[in-house]
């Protein structure tokens, strides 16, 4: 049976720049480094560990929040995210219905 969600080599770096108008990288911070998981469906998923370890970034490149260094995304076995190319998705997902949910007034 194909997983709901798999991740297969998760990686996010952020750079780490130095200057005001003449900004270079000067070096990156690992926040997330090859992490792998699959979720079934129907299955409860947690992720948990210590303070900076992560875990926001993960739940944001689930949701398509962050673009990853490398690995990849899959939902229902089809690709979702493709790492380091100009948008973060690649498709839309491949849901038959989706709607956006609004902040209360």
């Amino acid at each position: 049976m194909t997983p709901l969600v798999e991740a297969r080599g998760i990686k996010k770096y952020f750079p780490v720049v130095k200057g005001v108008v003449l900004s270079r990288v000067a070096g990156w911070i690992k926040a997330v480094d090859d992490v792998s998981f699959s979720i079934g469906e129907g299955e409860t998923f947690g992720l948990v560990g210590e303070s900076g370890c992560g875990k926001t970034t993960i739940a944001k490149v689930i949701l398509l929040l962050e673009q990853t260094t490398a690995g990849g995304l899959l939902f229902r076995g089809n690709q979702c995210m493709n790492s380091g190319e100009g948008s973060c998705v690649s498709t839309a997902l491949p849901c038959k219905r989706s709607s956006r949910i609004q902040p209360a007034p």
